[in-house]
């Protein structure tokens, strides 16, 4: 009789060497020899899970070496090496029956042929089924005893956690950039903007890509910030239940180390919350806010806004207010003065030039203090190994070197940091300089959501007092003469615009503009 050999093995127990392919193959072959059987194909599943195992490919080629009739018969080494559940079990055999072929366990003594067989194979399916779960109902309860304790139960930690040693513990690495999240949150209100802001600062995620505003989202509303970990509320996706959600009732939340405070969380989340409810029944953020909303602040620190039919922008506080048709005016002014001047060209890169020379003079010179201090540590070594410094005293000397070794590093990296930072502010400068004159000569036909756009991508802040108003504007807009310093740093541009400000028209500016 001809007959095929279906092998399989973990991949846990290759490794550890307490089982292989090999002795199983010359297992099979000994007891096909001792029955003057002819092994005639090797079915090779080293590696697969028993969880399921009938639509391998391997188990594909020996169901047609079955009913072409290459095979009669297929030996195992045991029933838990076909599959180790009852209704893959049952399946091989109803296979195994209609087609006339027998299944042959050699640690079962199970041969399908007889009626024996048949029953013994359906009482041992049910057996390992049963052992399975029973083993599963024991990690279970493992699982929760260690939740209990408060232990970290496996899978992955947020951005700005780490596990160590089997407990949840701050990353130092991550940690400034979550909570960077939190504060940048706060002071645009808006996913998209922080994750435009952290992508402009050189920041990746822990995979390396940029930061998108689902990523923000999750991070924000996830409450391992505040001290308390979620577990348990993920089960397996079934038809019925798509997102793998268990019932809140069965979440549990464990206590973790903090990164920020009650009170931030909560304020952030606050809103986050209120922008969820208020979005089924308002336009796309670009559509209906103002272009300046955000960024136009008073004096005193506080946002102005536009209040619902009125055309004013108001600090409620202050009680100043300056028309939003005025302030776009101003600002398209300045903006156009910016980019078409060849002065302020001039001005803006050749500051541009000194920045990036400073920047990268200060890195060369930290690095040839970096290379002095590493010969200095390996010169302390040699004389502790030659005995020259006794070993007790010898942490006096080497410890303060490695800390100025140690900072001298972390400050490089934030040169280089800034260094790149200053390269592509520079370059994306040039692209918008090239384009500037026609895109701002057809600034009439953008809609709202283009010119917001250009409002958040070059402007810090517009300050107003009343009666004057400054733009600080962000690095990939030029310098003005009028807002370099004498130490080359950027200062606001200035506008007077007289007046009472409740009662600014677009004349008076018109008339103001060339004022100081």
């Amino acid at each position: 009789m001809n007959v095929g050999l279906f092998i399989r093995v973990s991949t846990l127990d290759q490794a550890n060497n307490t089982d292989s392919v090999e002795t199983h193959i010359e297992r099979g072959k000994l007891y096909a020899q001792s029955r003057e059987w002819n092994v005639v194909e090797i079915y090779n599943l080293a590696g697969v899970s028993g969880k399921s195992t009938i639509n391998h490919q391997q188990t594909s080629k020996m169901f047609d070496d079955i009913i072409s009739g290459k095979i009669e018969a297929v030996i195992i080494s045991s029933l838990s090496r076909l599959a180790r559940n009852t209704s893959e079990l049952l399946e091989y055999s109803k296979f195994f029956e209609e087609h006339n072929a027998s299944l042959i366990s050699i640690n079962e003594s199970l041969d399908t042929s007889t009626s024996g067989g048949k029953f013994f194979y359906t009482l041992l399916s049910a057996l390992s089924t049963y052992e399975r779960e029973i083993t599963y109902e024991r990690q279970i309860a493992s699982l929760n005893y260690r939740r209990k304790q408060g232990k970290f139960t496996g899978g992955m930690v947020s951005y700005g956690y780490k596990i160590v040693d089997a407990e949840v513990v701050i990353n130092e690495e991550e940690a400034p950039v979550r909570r960077l999240i939190y504060d940048l949150f706060l002071e645009h209100q808006r996913m998209s903007s922080v994750a435009r802001e952290l992508n402009n600062r050189g920041y990746v995620t822990r995979k390396g890509k940029p930061w998108s505003d689902t990523t923000i989202r999750r991070l924000l509303k996830n409450t391992d910030a505040k001290g308390v970990r979620r577990c348990n509320y993920r089960g397996q996706l079934t038809d019925d239940n798509p997102t793998g959600l268990k019932p809140q009732s069965e979440w549990q939340y464990l206590p973790c180390p903090a990164l920020i405070s009650q009170e931030k969380w909560d304020e952030v989340n606050a809103i986050i919350k209120d922008q969820e409810k208020n979005s089924k029944n308002k336009q796309p953020l670009n559509k209906r806010v103002h272009l300046f909303t955000g960024y136009l602040k008073c004096d005193k620190g506080h946002k102005l806004s536009v209040i619902t039919k009125s055309s004013n922008y108001r600090c409620k506080a202050c009680k100043l207010s300056i028309n939003k048709d005025d302030l776009e005016e101003v600002f398209l002014s300045r903006l156009k003065k910016f980019l078409i001047s060849d002065e302020e060209l001039a001005n803006y890169n050749q500051s541009n030039q000194q920045e990036l020379q400073l920047k990268i003079d200060e890195i060369e010179f930290s690095e040839t203090q970096l290379e002095k201090l590493e010969k200095k540590l390996e010169k302390l070594i040699d004389l502790n190994l030659n005995g020259e410094i006794p070993t007790k005293g010898f942490k006096k000397h080497y410890e303060p070197v490695y800390v100025r070794k140690e900072n001298l590093e972390a400050n490089i990296n934030n040169l280089k940091l800034e260094l790149k930072k200053l390269e592509e502010a520079k370059s994306s400068f040039d692209i918008i300089a090239n384009k500037s004159l026609d895109f701002y000569n057809n600034w009439e036909n953008l809609d709202r959501g283009e010119k917001r756009y250009v409002v958040e991508s070059i402007t810090n802040e517009i300050i107003f007092d009343g009666q004057t108003i400054s733009f600080r504007l962000k690095q990939i807009a030029p310098l003005s003469s009028l807002e370099l310093g004498q130490n080359g740093q950027q200062r606001g541009t200035t506008w007077w615009l007289g007046g009472r400000p409740q009662k600014l028209l677009k004349s008076t500016w018109l008339k103001a503009k060339n004022w100081p």
